[in-house]
């Protein structure tokens, strides 16, 4: 326990040296607070606050309804199997993955008209689930609902932090923390209303998506639109292979996307059991361990996405992978829940220094005029990791057992690390800009 204690401690002030040297080396720490992390600009733009606020609500409501809801409303109020549930998660995130790319094509196309209408699809789908409930309409409902939300985060993601923005990276730590606390809220708040009543939680969210439906119509205009108005020779199955066959996107992006999305989709499936199991914490210590993770990442986003835009991205991506590797690689010893406390706040704080940095690589890749669709096929990309992932670590984990999933895990991690830092990355995407 002292060990790992020890290790802890010293990796955060490893990684807290980089902030130190920020301060010290300001001449104008006030200043610097001030416009701390480019939320100057952000606050005094009612258009780019509204996005926000319609990404808060979508993944609030998004959340609390298929990762709490849902499962329970479906066995508890519809006497349905927890398969039926299960099908219904299923086709949701397959349909919003597999529609990611079209719908960020559709926002390069025609506009941010696309916005509220995917979010009218949305409440469709939700009154159609909620007025008649059966295993059918909710599997429906369900892929039409990934359907709806597919565009929101392409349409915020693409004006609120365009690829073409010099302090996009301090932007992406807003949007990574807004998107945090609006997922990782709604499934712990909704559970006070279930306690109530079921039908009085379902119509909340209805009300809550119906809010993030007007925020969206009332919108101000954009000051201006960079967005093509017609055909134009715009493919999407050009669009697409044009992106794919970039050869940085081939050699550096497209594998590490996928690795790092089915690395946590190899985890997260296996986490609960693994604590239960091997550290010996019941579902309420379990639900901390996610809250003090995800918390540690929504604190850490904001200053992260600052410093990705100080410092050269390979050290922040090998830093983030290499703490991550190391954070997993001690939690299979770890055998008290302080432990698993700290070592869930460094997986977290290491997930928030990779994930502005690496949004900043990807978005070397996408050309301005054509960023909702860039960021649409790089999502499905992403998405496809996620689907494999919970398959992988179930077959590893049958053979060999979790904590070798775990570890498999952190040897990924460890590659990717040493593979960001030695290959030059920077330099290749410097020279196709050139």
């Amino acid at each position: 326990m002292k060990f790992i204690i020890i290790i802890i401690i010293v990796k955060v002030l490893i990684a807290i040296v980089p902030f130190i040297a920020i301060v010290y080396n300001s001449t104008k720490v006030k200043e610097w607070l001030i416009s701390l992390y480019g939320l100057k600009n952000i606050l005094s733009s009612p258009r780019e606050l509204g996005l926000l606020l319609v990404l808060f609500l979508m993944e609030f409501t998004r959340g609390a309804f298929f990762l709490t809801f849902l499962p329970l409303y479906a066995v508890n109020y519809l006497s349905l199997s927890v398969a039926a549930a299960g099908f219904a998660v299923s086709a949701h995130y397959l349909t919003e993955t597999v529609f990611k790319g079209a719908a960020g094509w559709q926002l390069d196309h025609r506009g941010q008209s696309i916005l509220p209408g995917g979010l009218i699809t949305g409440l469709v789908a939700l009154l159609m689930m909620k007025l008649y409930p059966s295993v059918p309409v909710l599997t429906i409902g369900a892929a039409i609902f990934g359907l709806g939300v597919s565009p929101v985060w392409l349409a915020v993601i693409s004006e609120v932090a365009p690829v073409q923005l010099k302090e996009r990276a301090a932007r992406m730590g807003v949007i990574f923390s807004i998107w945090l606390a609006g997922s990782g809220s709604g499934p712990v708040a909704i559970n006070f209303l279930i306690a109530r009543d079921y039908n009085l939680a379902f119509w909340l969210m209805i009300a809550l998506w119906g809010c993030a439906l007007l925020t969206a119509l009332a919108l101000p205009p954009r000051a201006k639109d960079n967005y093509s108005s017609g055909g134009g020779g715009f493919s999407f199955r050009k669009e697409v292979v044009r992106i794919v066959q970039n050869q940085a996107v081939k050699k550096i992006l497209l594998p590490g996307m996928f690795l790092q999305t089915m690395t946590g989709g190899i985890i997260l499936p296996l986490l609960p059991v693994y604590v239960q199991n091997q550290i010996g914490l019941n579902p309420q210590q379990y639900a901390l361990l996610l809250l003090v993770g995800g918390g540690a990442a929504a604190l850490s986003f904001l200053p992260m996405g600052r410093l990705a835009e100080r410092l050269r991205l390979k050290y922040l991506l090998c830093a983030g992978f290499g703490m991550s590797a190391l954070s997993l690689a001690i939690f299979t010893i770890a055998r008290e829940a302080l432990s698993a406390y700290l070592l869930a706040a460094l997986v977290g704080f290491s997930y928030a220094m990779v994930l502005p940095a690496w949004n900043n690589l990807l978005a070397k890749a996408i050309p301005p005029e054509r960023q909702a669709t860039g960021w649409g096929v790089f999502s499905t990309i992403e998405g496809m990791g996620i689907a494999v992932g919970p398959t992988i670590g179930g077959l590893v984990a049958k053979h060999l057992g979790i904590s070798y999933a775990i570890l498999f895990c952190t040897s990924l991690l460890a590659a990717m690390s040493c593979f960001y830092f030695l290959y030059p990355v920077e330099k290749i995407f410097h020279k196709q800009a050139v």
